[in-house]
């Protein structure tokens, strides 16, 4: 067996529309909301092992080739990215 178990945390719990208003507050125009998303990442062990939600918050450009030859990042969506990290971070 390769790859991880699938994990997803419903966007209509309180936690997540924190995160979603929170982003939402770091842009002027409507985000986009995914409910999945492509990828490998062990998410599930959180939900499995302790008992907690994750939600993702990408920040790169969608064309950044990630994990690929010539991986990139716009210096934009980075400093946009702190902003957006910094909103989440200072809920409470």
């Amino acid at each position: 067996k390769t790859g991880y178990n699938a994990q997803r945390t419903p966007m209509d719990l309180p936690i997540a529309q924190l995160v979603v208003n929170a982003v939402q507050s770091t842009e002027t125009e409507p985000i986009v909301l995914s409910p999945s998303s492509g990828g490998s990442l062990p998410l599930y062990v959180f939900e499995q092992e302790l008992n907690a939600r994750v939600i993702t918050v990408p920040v790169v450009n969608y064309d950044n080739n990630q994990h690929a030859e010539n991986e990139n990042m716009r210096v934009g969506y980075l400093w946009d990215g702190i902003e957006t990290m910094a909103a989440i971070m200072l809920l409470k």
